[in-house]
């Protein structure tokens, strides 16, 4: 790990692939002498942040991105076919409802005659289980990708780094949050348990050493957006029973897991990528819409509304014009994005060391 002259802590918001932005914010932190201590992310920003957190340059960053390939896959005909977009057409004909409140209703309906699949959870649930049940059953009867090529292609690259699990990760900020100091943390959702995971931390509920937790993996769960992969199950031996736990993307509860980092030792700033003009996620006029409105849908349904952030320093990337399901990205597309995440950076970057300079704090701090 290099020693930076002006180390900061770092939260990322998740996005899809829209978080090749986020190289575009590493590029502007690099070159002005920063580096990142401890780093939370969930979903594009675990992916990005595990990567920072193991040592690559923003250059290396963009040479694996361009390393990445997804096979050749016609997203319209994949949606088409998806348990989720033919069960959401038929239940909205069905009851004559086509507004944003009828997908929400849509997942949070009953599971009539496939309950057998959820013995053991608890009867108490109504709506919000209907909710987690649903996002299990339809990712797992069919999504549009397999996680495991993005789980291999994490861990060779990270390996090359040197990096495999997060006891090769350790060296951050300790404290009461972070007791083992892992230089990056991020969050995933136990569906069968309706709750926020941190990954590699609350792997002992499982059974499994968060130090012998591979990076790979965590990412991989915390990226598991759903119906786009099926959902990263975890055995958990329980006496002569073994429970199986479906752990998908941490988005679907908390956009910005802020509240990861605790430390007050270093200054936090963080990045989200729903900059820009607002994009309307609600469309029913293709079978790709309907896929996106779900998705939006299961990503604010279960998040807080106007949850105020603790971080001062944070930006919003411009994102708008290019879709978080856009696997096949034009180089315009991509450049674009890298230019919104080195642009924002910079924007922070200045109102931070304004405030620095203020308060009498920099040049420069030392960690």
């Amino acid at each position: 790990m290099p020693f930076f002259r002006k180390p900061l802590n770092l939260v990322l918001g998740g996005g899809g692939v829209k978080g090749i932005a986020y190289i575009g914010v590493f590029d502007a932190v690099y070159r002005r002498g920063y580096g990142f201590v401890n780093i939370t992310g969930v979903s594009a920003g675990a992916l990005a942040g595990s990567f920072a957190a193991s040592g690559f340059s923003a250059y290396e960053m963009w040479k694996a991105m361009e390393s990445f390939g997804f096979d050749e896959i016609q997203l319209e005909k994949a949606a088409q076919r998806l348990p989720v977009v033919t069960g959401f057409v038929s239940y909205s004909r069905s009851n004559l409802i086509y507004g944003m409140d009828s997908v929400e209703n849509f997942l949070s309906q009953p599971i009539f005659g496939r309950n057998d699949d959820f013995d053991d959870w608890p009867d108490i649930w109504d709506r919000r289980g209907n909710f987690f049940k649903n996002l299990i059953l339809f990712s797992k009867e069919g999504s549009l990708f397999d996680g495991d090529y993005l789980e291999e292609w994490v861990y060779k690259k990270l390996a090359s780094k040197g990096v495999r699990t997060f006891a090769d990760l350790r060296g951050g900020i300790i404290d009461d949050s972070n007791p083992r100091g892992y230089r990056i943390r991020m969050t995933g959702v136990d569906c069968n348990r309706a709750k926020v995971v941190i990954l590699p931390d609350d792997m002992k509920f499982y059974g499994i050493d968060p130090d012998k937790f591979e990076v790979a993996k965590a990412v991989r769960i915390s990226t598991c957006v759903p119906f786009a992969f099926k959902p990263v199950v975890i055995e958990k031996k329980e006496g002569n029973k073994v429970k199986k736990y479906n752990l998908v993307d941490g988005g679907v509860l908390d956009r910005f897991p802020d509240w990861l980092i605790t430390s007050q030792r270093l200054p936090i700033i963080g990045f989200t990528l729903d900059g820009g003009k607002e994009e309307t996620f609600f469309n029913l006029n293709t079978s790709l819409d309907i896929l996106k409105s779900i998705i939006s849908a299961v990503h604010n349904i279960g998040v807080p509304k106007n949850l105020e952030s603790k971080v001062k320093y944070k930006g919003a990337i411009d994102t708008s014009k290019v879709s978080f399901l856009n696997f096949n990205l034009s180089k315009d597309d991509k450049v674009y994005l890298y230019n919104s995440g080195r642009q924002t950076a910079n924007i922070v970057l200045n109102r931070f060391e304004q405030g620095m300079y203020r308060r009498r704090l920099f040049p420069p701090f030392y960690y």
